[in-house]
């Protein structure tokens, strides 16, 4: 039963292929047709152009750019240009630099002229003070350790002072 009734539908919807295939052709060759009238008449075109003797148009110069100063001044940007590319930094980074590198000079300078010029009584205060800050350091040290050593540690200094 279910053959039948597959056999009513092909009756009742006949197969279009064949139709859409030659129409399908049919306008892909109408299609070619238009693109090689179209390249015909191009090149008809072009071929009159070549064989007229009219003078084309062109573009009229730039009073601006067609000055002398203005081609000088485009000529040192473009050098300026390639020279920053080639090196890397310009030449106010350069300038910056230098002066930045000419400060820290000075500062060094500067400081290692304190140094000597420090008086005696100075000198001494800043060794005292360095080793108060040595101290502090060694006593921080040792609390951090555990317990029972310091303990033990206390318990030697304390037989060493009595012996």
């Amino acid at each position: 039963m279910g053959v039948t009734h597959g056999k009513k539908r092909d009756l009742q919807h006949p197969p279009e292929t064949h139709l859409n295939v030659s129409v399908m052709q049919i306008q892909k060759l109408e299609q070619q047709n238009r693109y090689w009238e179209l390249q015909a008449s191009l090149s008809q075109l072009q071929s009159e152009e070549e064989n007229s003797n009219l003078i084309r148009p062109q573009k009229p110069l730039n009073p601006l750019t067609a000055s002398k100063s203005h081609q000088e001044l485009h000529n040192e940007l473009r050098m300026t240009h390639n020279r920053v590319h080639q090196e890397g930094k310009t030449e106010l980074q350069r300038a910056l630099e230098k002066r930045r590198w000419e400060q820290r000079v000075k500062e060094s300078r500067d400081q290692e002229e304190a140094k000597r010029s420090r008086s005696p009584f100075h000198q001494e205060l800043l060794k005292r003070q360095q080793r108060l800050e040595k101290v502090e350091r060694d006593k921080g040290q040792q609390r951090e350790g555990p317990e029972f050593l310091r303990v033990k540690e206390r318990l030697r200094r304390t037989a060493v002072l009595d012996a």
